[in-house]
Order: structure tokens, then C-alpha cells, then sequence
């Protein structure tokens, strides 16, 4: 039996927008074998979606600041341009997901699984990703300037390239795992656990050899 809900009952608090709404109660009452949540869009806020199983929703241009996703199933799902700032991902499973060119500055991620997720452009500056899993990823001119990402998972993750390189200044990595990761990055970053110790340059390029992520370049 799925850990994850999926009846109009299960549904903490609704969107305030009504065409959201709409489109929530259609798919709950569509076969959960052929539908996914169609919100493109659409605006979510005030919403509550706490531990629903949103599997492949399709959530593109939708606005969804401050919306609680907290143990929520949206793998595969497409969250690309969405409006995420403030939102609530603890806990959530965006396994495989399209997050491409979001604004999630402030959104929390903390123990998210985010593997093979795609962040390109995305902005996450000040995003609280501690614990969470993003191996595999890319992030491609990503902004995670201020992000908190203590204790991440982001091994064999793509963090940009020399043109696109992620934004990481300030960015808290302490305890890390970086295996296998490669790609280029902007410092610089806070490597200790009182974030005191800042890196950057050759200091913070032989940091990422000593993490396991010999490919990785910094370019700034």
C-alpha cells in the first residue's frame, strides 16, 4: 500500500485560487491509473498538499509560493518556471523531476530526494536544501547563493559547466558528499560546521579534490 494519499479528504487545506481548485478536485476524482494533476499556470497559494501522491503532475508556470509539500510524491513531476519561494518540500520525493528556471529563493528542501532532478536555472538563493539528496542532478547556471546544503548528497551531480557555472557564494556545505560530481562553480563557500571558514579559488577547487570531486572547476 502507497504511503502517499490521494482522496479529497486528504487534501490539509485547498487552494485559494479557484480555478486551482477546480483542477485539484477534477484529478482526484479521475482514475489514478491514467490522470496526473494538469495545474499549469494555475495559482496554488494557500494551499496545503502535504503527503499527496502527485506523481508526473504537471505544474510549469504555476505559482506556488509558500504551498506546504511537506512527504509529498511529486516524482517526474514538471515544476519548470514555477513560483516556489517559501514553499515546503520536507521530505518530498521530486525523484527525476524538471524544476528548470524556478524562483525558489527561501523554498525548504531539508532530506528532499532529489535524484536525477533537473535544476537548470533554476534560483535558489537562501533555499534551506540541508540533507537533502541530489545525486545525479544537474544545475546548470543554478543560483544557490546563500543555500544551506549541510550534510547533501549531491554525488555524481552536474553542477553547470565554464559558460554556465552555479552560483555558490555563500552557499553552506559542510559534510557534503560530492563523489563523482563534476562541472564549475562560482564561490566563494562555507565548508565547516559554524560556517565560519570560507573557500574560495585554488583553496576551494582543492576542497572539492578532497571531497571526491576531482571535475569540478572553479571559475569564480
Amino acid at each position: 500500500m502507497s504511503r502517499y494519499r490521494r482522496t479529497s479528504d486528504d487534501v490539509i487545506r485547498w487552494p485559494d485560487g479557484p480555478d486551482a481548485r477546480a483542477a485539484l478536485e477534477e484529478w482526484l476524482a479521475a482514475s489514478p491509473d491514467t490522470a496526473y494533476l494538469s495545474g499549469d499556470f494555475l495559482d496554488f497559494r494557500g494551499a496545503d498538499l502535504s503527503r499527496l501522491d502527485l506523481a508526473g503532475a504537471y505544474l510549469a508556470n504555476s505559482r506556488l509560493a509558500d504551498v506546504r509539500f511537506e512527504g509529498t510524491n511529486l516524482a517526474d513531476a514538471n515544476l519548470s518556471n514555477a513560483e516556489l519561494e517559501g514553499a515546503d518540500f520536507t521530505s518530498a520525493d521530486l525523484a527525476k523531476a524538471t524544476v528548470v528556471g524556478c524562483s525558489a529563493g527561501r523554498a525548504r528542501f531539508p532530506s528532499a530526494r532529489l535524484f536525477s532532478a533537473q535544476l537548470d536555472h533554476a534560483v535558489l538563493a537562501g533555499a534551506d536544501l540541508r540533507r537533502s539528496v541530489l545525486n545525479s542532478a544537474t544545475l546548470y547556471q543554478a543560483d544557490l547563493r546563500d543555500a544551506d546544503l549541510e550534510l547533501a548528497s549531491m554525488r555524481w551531480c552536474t553542477l553547470g559547466s565554464t559558460s554556465m557555472p552555479v552560483m555558490l557564494s555563500g552557499a553552506r556545505m559542510f559534510g557534503c558528499q560530492l563523489d563523482g560530481a563534476k562541472g564549475a562553480v562560482v564561490g566563494p563557500v562555507l565548508v565547516d560546521e559554524g560556517a565560519s571558514r570560507s573557500l574560495g579559488g585554488v583553496a576551494l577547487a582543492a576542497w572539492f579534490s578532497g571531497q571526491g570531486a576531482e571535475d569540478v572547476q572553479v571559475v569564480g
